[in-house]
């Protein structure tokens, strides 16, 4: 793999979706995709991601779509030794004991830290790999 991981991005925002991308791509080791919905996350993991980071809410465009807990599910049907990084604006302890539940590996609050925090929470998944 040259050196690089390769670290998928989910969020149906846009515009915070590319700023995320834009904190991240500055490593030279991330080869980083971004999509809008958890379906197109599905649909691309055949790029065998070493970490996805997923938005829990990811109906803006679409009400009928899955919401990250659904899709940390399907990611984990496919690849149970998937690193899944939860972001949301969610702060509900029952909502994030769901995801541990599930397995994810990581939960990180969207707020004025949540960029440099993902990276860290990359990077410590990066480190064990």
């Amino acid at each position: 793999m040259n050196g690089k991981y390769n670290i998928i991005l989910v969020d149906d925002d846009f515009i915070f979706l590319e700023m995320l991308k834009e904190s991240l791509i500055d490593n030279p080791d991330y080869n980083i995709v971004a999509f809008q919905s958890g379906e197109e996350c599905l649909n691309h993991m055949h790029l065998n991601p070493d970490v996805i980071v997923l938005d829990y809410y990811l109906n803006s465009d679409n009400q009928e779509a899955k919401n990250g807990l659904d899709i940390l599910r399907e990611i984990h049907a496919i690849n149970p030794q998937a690193k899944v990084i939860i972001l949301s604006g969610q702060g509900d302890g029952n909502l994030v004991y769901d995801f541990v539940r599930e397995n994810a590996t990581n939960y990180v609050v969207k707020d004025n830290n949540a960029f440099e925090n993902v990276r860290h929470a990359i990077d410590d998944i990066i480190k064990n790999i």
